[in-house]
């Protein structure tokens, strides 16, 4: 429980001034203390001002009269106290604050007239003194840190300073005598900072990014925002979160000074947040090949959306769809946000998750084996787990695998193919592309075999057999007939084969065929007893013999014999090697193998000798050296000898080279960028040329040409360069006849000696080191390099030059305009005299060798200047400056003048006169020259020497007085000292009267009434004189006169008694009807004898220092009667002395006092309001009570005091509680209000409240949450006859239903809509007072039983709807779009981190028929208006759309509302008993079936039936009214609804079903109403699909 106070009063000024003025509240602990005069009376009302150690201003209060004050909260340290009081009373007290309360601060005050009361008020333009003129002042010296920064005749002075440091101010009095006052008592100001500059504000989303320029010296900033102080901040930046979207607001910034006290706001800025950005919905995920595809619904206020994978943010899109590559398989969860014309992001989408498949196979590959069988191959997929095979769009097969076969196909057919991925849990991805393949066509051969004759007649059993291509794998035979066909037709394809045949002694044959997409049909096959014999011949290699044979298809292998033996038996070939010794003859014969392995006729015999191995030739071309010597061009051949050889063969492009025996050979018979091929072989002793090597092609390289150089002196080195040849990579350089640097580039720099004759040449190197002849000689000699640093300066019309000297160079040509002025060996500087002003010279300087041969020149243009002539100066002088004026140069250029004065440079500018502003009094002596823009001063001036003469006094003031006149001026700066002249206006002759060297001045001894005229000069140090001022003239006056004008009695109470403990006054009112102010009245009162007791208090009054003529003044006498104040008359004679002598007559005056009747405070009466303009207390919510406390009693109160007091729960104590109140008459009442936040439902305060008399009372007021009162407009007083006693706050009982909720368990989250409305603008139509008493139990039912918080109930706050619900409210309530319930349900979700919830909707109201439809009667209803009727149907059909949602469960309804309010035509009907009705014929009882239960006929009413999944129960069927508990303030309905909430509706099973709840209500609500009412009972209606539902668990 926490309690803020803010009190309110009504109460007399007095009282006001001491509560507002006097109590200071801050953190830390409590000062407090009385203050006293030198007498050790106390002394009030007095101002205090509290500084820190920093000199920081705490506080600034004023007191009561009493002088007490209290100072709560002060912090620990140390601090000064100034206190000020009426009459000149000053002090200052120090003292220190160290963790514990201090309650004896008692300043003792001292008067002293001449001492001025300062008081520093803190601007931004500086810090501002204020003062009260003290009776004798007539100047004030303003000491700032104790110097002195002002005077002054007035009573205030600004102090114009930097900010950011606080000044010690202090003011001293300068007397009429010249004396001077006490100094002040310090007090501190400084300037406060100013404003913040360029203050802008930018909005994102609802937050506001504010930045300003920086303050110097700025300790922090201050933010406010809609004129409330937002934050500070020490950054000249700040950010404003969480506001509300779409709003405007305004910002201003204040600047923090050094003891963090704010300057003034800046202008307001103002700003605009964005419009909120909307949660993007329905959002989609469907799986891709590798991707999954997003689509989702437009979010108002977007431009564009960003996409979120797994909460990374990964692509952007302006369209409502987009697609995300994702890796196939794993699962990913997207969301999307929306993004306004910002760039802001607003929430995200609810996530949507998905798996990507696996992309399809991409490397298909089909093969066959010839036949009618396919293999098909695919590369795997990665992360795939299976793939499925189709074949003609069918499913064949599952594999892991990554191959599949299909056998024994149709021939001629086409067969498509296709696979696709699967992923783990058997997702199939996009199928791949068809593969398309057709198996081969079926073909036959058909042929004829002829005997050696050609006759096929004759041939009779011959065996036909048909081979594969290799003749390997028989096919097919055919016995043929003795008409010589055969036929082969079974699977023969498009290919090779072999045909064999044998006849049964014709011999044999054979032939190879090739089927081509169509039958063979005249294939002829001669048989021969010749048949198998081949013809063989040999081919002669090295250390080997090929023996090759011709193709005998019908053969099935072959033996190849060699010098007569068999060696070999091949199949399939035609060929065999033989490796054997070179140069030995060897014989081969082949003889044929038929398929019976019947060995054919031997081949005819072929003899041969294998050859010797030849050389490796290695060629190479001659490179490294010079062209002229072969390089490049010229072969050298080699080879290494072969054993048994003695000679080679050696051949060049076919033709012999040379056979020799030697292993070398050099080509020089070649040319350059040629190809030759070379071959070489061994003789054999036979002198037979064996077999050629290998063909080796050998390149020339290409010639390497001459280079064209050109040679270029350059300095202290010579430059070659030369175009570039298309093979060199390389250059060599030779010097004098020495290659002195190879390069690859096409210019060479040789750094020689300057001055020395050097002969080049250039030769070109290729990348094969092959240098090519030298260019033609070239000879030069270097430069030396020009002077350096050659530069000019130019001094009027002469021009210095100066230069570097060039070590080694013989010496240096100097041209002018090319112009040769100057030659030197080894100067190196030169002036140019005798030039034309403001003319331009180009100048040229070289170095020259021993043979005078000139190297580069540099070049620098130089200008010389403008003649520079001096100029005359006058000068004159008035009261104030010195005026100067000269001729104007005649320079072109830009020029200034000098001023010097008494030989001291003073100013420069570029006018042509100058004022000098300086101290009169005193001679000052300048001259002027003038000055280029190169410095270059011309001669002196004349000299000119003036002074300013000393002015009359400023300020200056003349007085009379009462025999006397008074002079006061301002000190003027050069004066020595002042004359005064007498002057005589008649004969304006005027004398000598005295000098002075003070700023005032009396004339004393004067006549009264009478005029005397002055005038008044300054003299100097050097004796001059100034001018005179005007004549001024003073008049002395005459003595003043007091008189009596008005005499008066006053006391608090206005009864005409000083009662006890009462102030009052003796009020005299006073004039000078004299000629002449009256001085230094001193007031007092002489008492009778026997009017002054010890129980009667009167105070002193202060002296008054003057009241000028015609001017009145009201004094008054202070007067206190004590608590034991004696009645009787008082009486007293008013006194007045004047220090004149001119004393006012006494004047008597008397006033009774009488003794004091105690006074009776009572609370007469106390409200309750919240921010919201209800009268309730939420809880954990801040609310204003206000107590009306009022005396009942004849007596008034003195010096009472209250104070507040809590029950146990409160946790927190708070100091300020504690209140002493002045004077309080009879039936007056004052307000006492305070905040309070209560976290319980009930709690109490008691005010316990002391007067006088030293009695107690304590005044309890019990209070209670969500319990309406009343309002602060509505307190009441009493008025006499006062009542004996007075209560309020009675505590409040528990309803019985509010005892013992328990809290049951739910399935899912749950929405609460708890809705009341029982006002109405029509005062024909009547609300139930039950309603607002339904409406607090079920919320309360809500809290407790379902533990629903505030923001899970709509509305969230009780009060909302206090002033009834409107037509348009309940469609924004139950639009399902847009309205209440909508944006409750998402935030809701959004809040609880759930996907559904249950909506539970509770209504107590009215109800009736309009237009034929059962509806709800809204706060506006009209029957004239159509739409101010909310119909139940309406209300259903919303409430269906909502449970349309994803997220909306189970939707149920309580309502506590009939259709028959009095306001409109009601439908009532009474319930006839059968047996009441004569008419009606009884029916015969049916008879039951054993085991079955009787089910009761009932009539539901349509009118209110919702659709199917929303369960409704209803207080009463549509013809019956819904009462109120006889015993309760609630509905019948609503009292048995919570009953059985609680638990009594329960079988036992600790589940609450529907149909539970709906029998125990229906129940006890007809037992109840019928009991009650007869025939008119009320019988709730039950609407449900599904009534064995359970609403909850109870623990």
């Amino acid at each position: 429980m926490n309690i803020k106070l803010k009190s309110k009063y009504r109460v007399t000024p007095p009282i006001i001034l001491f509560f507002f003025c006097a109590i200071v509240y801050g953190e830390g602990v409590t000062v407090s203390g009385r203050t006293f005069n030198e007498a050790g009376k106390k002394i009030g009302p007095v101002r205090i001002v509290l500084y820190d150690l920093d000199k920081n201003k705490v506080v600034e209060l004023e007191t009561a009269n009493s002088g007490k004050f209290k100072l709560r909260n002060i912090p620990d340290g140390n601090y000064t106290m100034n206190i000020y009081g009426e009459g000149g009373y000053g002090a200052t007290k120090n003292f220190a604050v160290s963790g514990a309360n201090i309650s004896d601060v008692n300043p003792t005050l001292n008067p002293n007239l001449d001492q001025v009361q300062v008081s520093v008020k803190n601007m931004e333009n500086g810090a501002n003194c204020n003062w009260k003129k003290t009776p004798n002042a007539v100047e004030f010296i303003i000491y700032r840190d104790n110097n002195e920064v002002g005077r002054t005749s007035e009573a205030f002075y600004l102090d114009v300073v930097d900010p950011g440091q606080t000044f010690a101010y202090s003011v001293i009095a300068v007397n009429s005598d010249e004396s001077l006052s006490t100094r002040s008592i310090t007090e501190y100001g400084k300037t406060l900072m100013p404003t913040p500059e360029n203050v802008t504000a930018e909005a994102k989303k609802n937050i506001v990014k504010l930045s300003w320029d920086a303050v110097k010296n700025a300790s922090a900033y201050n933010v406010y925002r809609d004129g409330e102080l937002l934050n500070s901040t020490s950054e000249n930046s700040f950010a404003d979160f969480k506001l509300n979207y779409g709003t405007k607001f305004a910002y201003t910034i204040a600047t923090l000074d050094h003891q963090s006290d704010p300057g003034s706001k800046t202008e307001n800025v103002f700003v605009t947040t964005h419009l909120e950005i909307a949660k993007p919905k329905r959002l989609k995920a469907e799986s891709g090949e590798n991707q999954v595809l997003l689509n989702w619904k437009v979010a108002n206020n977007s431009v564009k959306y960003y996409i979120y994978q797994n909460s990374v943010l990964i692509d952007s899109a302006t369209s409502l769809s987009t697609s995300v590559k994702t890796e196939a398989g794993t699962e990913n969860c997207f969301s999307v946000a929306g993004v306004d014309q910002y760039g802001s992001i607003g929430p995200k989408s609810d996530a949507a998750c998905d798996k990507s498949v696996f992309s399809a196979p991409d490397s298909i590959v089909v093969s066959f084996d010839k036949r009618n069988n396919h293999l098909i191959k695919w590369s795997a997929v990665e992360g795939a787990s299976s793939y499925n095979f189709y074949t003609n769009g069918k499913l064949k097969s599952n594999t892991e695998k990554l191959e599949i076969k299909s056998k024994r196909l149709k021939w001629d057919t086409d067969y498509s193919y296709y696979l696709t991925s699967l992923t783990d849990d058997g997702i199939e991805g996009p199928k791949s592309s068809d593969y398309t393949v057709r198996t081969p066509k079926i073909y036959f051969i058909e042929g004829l075999l002829l005997d050696e004759t050609g006759d096929a007649k004759n041939v009779d059993q011959a065996k036909v057999f048909l081979y594969d291509s290799i003749g390997t794998t028989l096919l097919e035979e055919f016995v043929v007939a003795r008409n010589g066909k055969f036929r082969f037709e079974k699977e023969i394809i498009a290919d090779y084969y072999i045909v064999r045949a044998y006849g049964n002694g014709n011999g044999n044959g054979g032939d190879r065929v090739q089927v081509i997409n169509k039958d063979i049909t005249s294939l002829r096959i001669n048989l021969s007893t010749e048949g198998l014999r081949p013809n063989v011949w040999v081919e002669r290699g090295v250390k080997q013999l090929t023996v090759h044979w011709s193709d005998i298809p019908q053969g099935k292998s072959y033996n190849v014999y060699k010098n007569d033996r068999l060696i070999q038996n091949l199949v399939g070939d035609t060929s065999h090697v033989d490796i054997v010794a070179p140069g030995v003859p060897i014989k081969y014969m082949v003889r044929s193998i038929d398929i019976y392995d019947l060995e054919g006729p031997e081949s005819n015999h072929v003899t041969e000798t294998a050859s010797f191995k030849h050389p490796e030739l290695t060629p190479l071309v001659v490179s490294g050296v010079y062209t002229k010597d072969g390089s490049g061009r010229h072969i050298n051949l080699s080879w290494q000898p072969v054993a048994g050889v003695n000679n080679y063969a050696l051949y060049r492009d076919g033709t012999l080279l040379s056979k020799q025996a030697e292993t070398t050979y050099e080509d020089t018979d070649t040319k350059y960028a040629t190809t030759y091929i070379y071959e070489i072989n061994s003789i054999d002793n036979d002198n037979i040329e064996g077999v050629n090597s290998p063909k080796i092609p050998v390149n020339t390289h290409i010639e390497v040409l001459v280079p064209n150089f050109k040679l270029t002196p350059i300095i202290n080195a010579i430059s070659l360069d030369w175009p570039s040849l298309e093979t060199s990579v390389n250059y060599k350089i030779f010097r004098n006849g020495s290659n002195i640097a190879d390069t690859p580039d096409t210019s060479f720099i040789d750094n020689v000696k300057p001055g020395k004759e050097y002969c080049y040449s250039v030769a070109a190197e290729d990348n094969y080191q092959t240098v090519g002849p030298k260019a033609d000689i070239q000879c030069g000699k270097a430069y030396f390099a020009p002077p350096g640093n050659f530069n000019g300066q130019v001094i009027r019309n002469e021009v210095s030059l100066s230069w570097t000297a060039i070590l080694g160079a013989s010496g240096y040509h100097l041209y002018r305009n090319n112009e040769l002025i100057f030659e030197t060996i080894d100067a190196t500087e030169f002036l140019d005299e005798g030039l034309e002003f403001d003319s331009v010279y180009t100048y040229e300087i070289c170095s020259h060798d021993q043979d005078v041969y000139e190297g580069p020149k540099v070049v620098v243009q130089i200008k010389t200047h403008e003649e520079v002539l001096g100029t005359d100066v006058t000068g004159e002088s008035d009261l104030q400056k010195i005026s100067l004026s000269w001729k104007k140069s005649i320079l072109v250029a830009e020029h200034r003048y000098r001023i010097y004065r008494d030989a001291e440079l003073l100013d420069e500018t570029t006018d042509t006169s100058y004022q000098d502003f300086v101290p009169a009094g005193q001679f000052f002596c300048y001259i002027i020259t003038v000055v280029d823009h190169y410095g270059t001063e011309s001669e002196k001036s004349n000299e000119e020497c003036d002074k300013v003469l000393v002015n009359f006094p400023k300020d200056l003031s003349v007085a009379g007085d009462v025999k006397r006149v008074l002079f006061n001026w301002r000190k003027t700066i050069g004066a020595e000292y002042y004359i005064i002249y007498a002057m005589n206006k008649e004969t304006d002759s005027v004398v000598y009267l005295t000098k002075t060297k003070g700023n005032y001045y009396e004339h004393k001894d004067l006549v009264f009434d009478t005029e005397y005229c002055y005038k008044v000069s300054c003299v100097d140090s050097d004796g001059d004189e100034g001018p005179a001022s005007s004549t001024l003239c003073g008049w002395v006056l005459p003595p003043p006169h007091i008189t009596l004008i008005e005499k008066s009695f006053v006391e608090g109470s206005n009864n005409k008694l000083l009662d006890a403990r009462e102030h009052g006054w003796i009020i005299a009112k006073i004039v000078n009807d004299g000629r002449s102010p009256a001085r230094e009245l001193r007031p007092w009162l002489e008492p009778f004898e026997g009017s002054m007791t010890p129980s009667l208090k009167i105070d002193s009054v202060t002296m008054i220092p003057k009241l000028d003529v015609g001017d009145t003044l009201t004094i008054h006498f202070p007067i206190y009667s004590k608590l034991k104040i004696e009645s009787g008359e008082r009486k007293f004679n008013i006194r007045i002395e004047e220090y004149t002598g001119m004393d006012l007559e006494p004047e008597p005056i008397s006033f009774t006092t009488l003794k004091v009747i105690p006074p009776n405070f009572v609370i007469s009466d106390f409200s309750v309001d919240n921010e919201w303009g209800q009268n309730y207390i939420p809880k954990n919510e801040t609310v204003t009570l206000t107590i009306r406390f009022q005396n009942l009693s004849e007596g008034k109160s003195d010096s009472a005091t209250l104070k507040l007091r809590r029950d146990s729960s409160f946790t927190v104590i708070d100091e300020d509680e504690f209140y002493q109140f002045g004077f309080v008459n009879a039936g007056e009442y004052f307000d006492f209000s305070f905040e309070v936040m209560s976290r319980e439902d009930r709690f109490s305060v008691f005010f316990d409240v002391y007067d006088y008399f030293e009695t107690r009372k304590t005044i309890p007021i019990h209070l209670e949450t969500m319990k309406i009162y009343k309002g602060v407009k509505d307190l009441k007083a009493f008025e006499t006859p006062y009542p004996d006693e007075v209560t309020t706050g009675f505590p409040t009982m528990d309803h019985e239903l509010a005892i013992g909720i328990p809290r049951v368990s739910l399935d899912r989250e749950v929405l609460g809509i708890v809705l009341g409305n029982r006002k109405f603008w029509d005062p024909n139509i009547s609300g139930k007072l039950l309603t607002d008493g339904n409406v607090k139990i079920v919320r309360d039912y809500f809290h407790k039983l379902y533990g629903l918080e505030d923001h899970s109930i709509l509305p969230s706050q009780y009060w909302f709807f206090n002033d009834g619900i409107s037509s348009k409210e309940f469609h924004g309530i139950f639009d399902p779009d847009l309205g209440y319930i909508r944006k409750k349900i998402e935030s809701s979700l959004e809040y609880a981190g759930q996907s559904s919830l249950d909506l539970i909707l509770y209504f107590s109201g009215e109800g009736t028929t309009f237009n034929g439809e059962k509806c709800l009667i809204p706060f506006d209803a009209n029957i004239k208006n159509d739409y101010s009727f909310y119909s139940i149907n309406e209300m259903y059909k919303n409430l269906a759309e909502l449970q349309e949602m994803p997220s909306v469960g189970e939707i149920t309804l309580f309502m506590d509302v009939d259709f028959n309010n009095s306001a409109f035509d009601q439908n009532i009907r009474k319930v006839v008993k059968e047996e009441d009705n004569p008419k009606k014929k009884k029916k015969k009882k049916k008879k039951k079936k054993k085991g079955v239960p009787e089910e009761p006929v009932v009539t539901k009413p349509l009118e209110i039936m919702p659709p199917d999944g929303i369960t409704a129960f209803y207080a009463s069927n549509t013809t019956q009214i819904a009462y109120k508990h006889p015993d309760m303030d609630n509905g019948i309905f609503t009292y048995y609804l919570l009953r059985g909430m609680k638990g009594e509706a329960d079988n036992g099973d600790k589940a609450i079903t529907v149909s539970e709840l709906h029998e125990y209500i229906s129940k006890h609500v007809q037992d109840t109403t019928t009991k009650l009412y007869q025939d008119l009972p009320q019988v709730p209606q039950l609407f449900t699909s599904n009534p064995n539902r359970v609403l909850y668990r109870l623990p």
